[in-house]
């Protein structure tokens, strides 16, 4: 990450923060004000006007009740009996003379609410507070506007706040960010100041970023990852094994540096020797914050463990190359379609589909067109990275790091004619030690200079090498090599036919006999390709005898399942 970058984020992420202040302090603001103005509004209904009659009803009602109320018990009591008055002379005088001093108190009462300055002052008072109550209900159409006013603009700037969450935190945080987010975010923020959310709301449709995943996320994936390392090593078969072969092992390392951060390919490049580095290429590559494009990570350890497998399974068995490239084929389909492609959505970035899988030809006869058996396919558009690659792959098997790649098909003549496209994958076998590497990678051309360095003829039937000393770990060389768009891994290609081409050894039209694709891009882009191959892979000159076949041949046991498995 360069100091201009870091300068650009420091003034994204501050951006951001500002606009995160405004929206939250205007957002409460509205809120106040809405609460104010319905609390006013409530009060002004609740105020009433005044009358003459409401204002007598109000001072005499109570008393005039209570007189009422006196008389009624008075009578109630010398009503009891005719002689009732003689009979309770007390209670009937009590009665009687509570009533009169009610009455007494009622008529005077009536007498000064009648008094003429009385009278008079109340009519102004009364003047007075209608007057007032008018004012105050003149108001009402005002403030009725202003809280629809503030109660719209609360509604639009709470959900703008709501909608722009993720951009805002992207905008602070580390995850990936297209090219035009900056120029985006700051007009989007320009316009949510200036009152233009309507504009600010279009414009964040135009955002595209990584909803980066947690750190507790990231956490747990580095463990799985662990995991898997510390697996590999509590064996000697596989991934310890091949750090004797010191030159892969710092080829491995060289990729593995490239498409990682800063500090980890600082570590990387101070461990002085080869065999440091192998060790601890694997442990880095647990985090996935340690990728250049954290994604890459799904890529890596489903490759690492396919690897793994085949030495595991090459430590006891010894077999020809079309049944283990059946093998390593199912425990690539097993490893890309099941593992990677459940994790790699949860990475967060937008936009993106994913397709990992492989396709399988019952013809044997494609594979002395285009010189090899095995194809890949690497379609990249996540994260900024944009990588798009095909390569052919032979696949030999190699014992104490001797393998004979002499063909009479001229396999590794038409493969060498493709620099970037044409490489030998090797099957090791340690028949004597019974702890075989992981399977590796080594270029065609590099591997038919080697035997003219030896005064060997490449076009030989019987070539035998030793293939230890040049060359890529298959999980480095997939997701390091091939999986970046600067490295000189690869054939790069634009359209799906240029891919076709590649594939046919860039004349034939034909096809590998296995095929292994990984493919994350845009949907259209994903089914489109996984479409074109299914077509390509069904709709062969061999597809007679790829039928006889299908009927009659029984599939071993290591075979990946049905033809066409995409």
């Amino acid at each position: 990450m360069t100091s201009n970058h870091i300068s650009d984020r420091h003034a994204l992420a501050l951006t951001s923060r500002r606009l995160t202040s405004f929206l939250s302090h205007t957002v409460g603001s509205l809120a106040q004000q809405i609460r104010a103005t319905e609390q006013e509004i409530r009060r002004i209904k609740g105020l009433a006007f005044r009358s003459e009659e409401q204002e007598r009803e109000t001072a005499l009602s109570p008393m005039r009740t209570q007189t009422v109320t006196l008389r009624k018990r008075f009578l109630s009591i010398r009503q009891k009996s005719g002689l009732g008055w003689i009979l309770s002379p007390v209670n009937t005088f009590r009665a009687w003379r509570d009533w009169r001093h009610t009455k007494d108190q009622y008529a005077q009462a009536e007498r000064q609410f009648d008094e003429p300055e009385v009278q008079a002052q109340r009519t102004r008072d009364i003047a007075v507070h209608n007057r007032d109550v008018e004012e105050q209900r003149s108001k009402l159409l005002t403030l009725n506007e202003n809280l629809s006013s503030y109660q719209a603009r609360h509604a639009v700037l709470a959900k703008f706040q709501k909608v722009a969450t993720a951009p805002m935190a992207a905008a602070c945080g580390e995850g990936w960010l297209a090219a035009d987010f900056a120029k985006n975010f700051e007009s989007i923020a320009g316009l949510v100041q200036t009152d233009r959310v309507a504009e600010a709301t279009k414009l964040l449709e135009k955002l595209v970023f990584q909803i980066r995943p947690s750190a507790a996320v990231y956490a747990g994936w580095q463990q799985e990852a662990q995991d898997m390392r510390d697996r590999a090593y509590s064996d000697h078969a596989g991934i310890p094994a091949t750090g004797a072969f010191t030159e892969i092992a710092e080829a491995s390392a060289k990729l593995a540096a490239a498409s990682m951060l800063g500090e980890p390919a600082r570590k990387l490049a101070l461990c002085s020797h080869p065999a440091d580095q192998w060790q601890l290429l694997p442990l880095l590559a647990t985090s996935p914050q340690h990728f250049t494009v954290d994604v890459l990570w799904t890529i890596y350890w489903p490759m690492f463990q396919c690897a793994q497998q085949m030495a595991d399974f090459l430590s006891d068995t010894e077999a020809h190359e079309d049944p283990l490239n059946g093998r390593f084929s199912t425990n690539v389909e097993s490893w890309l379609s099941g593992w990677a492609a459940k994790r790699i959505p949860k990475f967060g970035y937008p936009k993106s589909s994913s397709y990992l899988g492989t396709l399988q030809l019952a013809s044997k006869a494609e594979e002395s067109r285009v010189g090899a058996d095995l194809g890949i396919i690497i379609s990249l558009n996540v994260g900024g990275l944009r990588c798009r690659k095909a390569v052919l792959l032979q696949a030999k098997r190699a014992k104490q790091g001797i393998a004979n790649i002499g063909s009479s098909k001229g396999q590794l003549s038409k493969l060498s004619r493709l620099p970037r496209a044409g490489y030998y994958l090797f099957y090791h076998e340690s028949p004597f030690t019974l702890y075989p590497p992981v399977p590796t990678v080594s270029s065609a051309e590099a591997l038919q200079q080697c035997a003219l360095n030896a005064q060997k003829d490449p076009g030989s039937p019987y070539l035998r090498l030793d293939v230890r000393k040049d060359g890529w770990d298959w999980a480095s060389f997939v997701s390091f090599g091939l999986c970046n768009a600067e490295s000189d891994l690869g054939e790069p290609f634009d359209t799906i036919e240029d891919a076709f081409g590649i594939l046919g050894s860039g004349t034939t039209g034909g096809l590998p006999r296995h095929l292994f694709l990984v493919a994350i891009e845009d949907e259209p882009y994903v089914l489109e390709l996984r479409k074109r191959l299914r077509e390509y892979y069904r709709d062969t000159p061999e597809k007679g005898y790829q039928k006889i076949i299908h009927k009659h041949r029984h599939h071993p046991r290591s075979h990946d399942g049905p033809e066409f498995s995409l």
